[in-house]
């Protein structure tokens, strides 16, 4: 448990100097509820079909704009 916490703050906080880390996206997913507060269902929703690496901050932004959209 511990080591998670450990992982989700070291992705929270990007290191000073360096470019932000970039995690795929099944990485994202095991930690979406300590880094983005939502449910793994919610990150599916917004993830769909994404593939590749994103910083915290990318997936953060992402998953806002995801959550704001209306419905079909």
């Amino acid at each position: 448990m511990a080591t998670t916490n450990k992982k989700a703050a070291e992705a929270a906080a990007p290191a000073q100097g360096k470019a932000a880390k970039k995690y795929t996206v099944e990485k994202l997913q095991a930690n979406c509820r300590q880094l983005f507060g939502v449910s793994t269902s919610t990150f599916a929703g917004a993830t769909y079909g994404m593939t590749g690496t994103y910083t915290v901050e990318e997936m953060k932004t992402h998953i806002e704009a995801w959550r704001k959209k209306g419905v079909k």
